[in-house]
């Protein structure tokens, strides 16, 4: 369970991605013996739905763009 934990914490350093909670993600799939479904299901839904909450609230100012990249 550790090293699961630590080569996620790995893995979103390098990326530059880190999200703390995501640290939990290795524990629960090892310690509930989850299908694959759950990678798609909670995991894949949930983070699609927060891109999308954020493209649509950073963008309802006129002075804003979110990302700045994709413009």
């Amino acid at each position: 369970m550790a090293l699961a934990v630590a080569t996620a914490i790995a893995v979103m350093q390098i990326t530059n991605t880190t999200h703390p909670p995501a640290g939990a993600e290795p524990l629960v799939v090892i310690l509930e013996d989850v299908s694959w479904d759950f990678i798609f299901v909670p995991v894949l839904a949930g983070s699609v739905i927060l891109v999308l909450c954020a493209l649509v609230f950073n963008n309802f100012a006129l002075n804003r763009e979110y990302p700045r990249y994709w413009s």
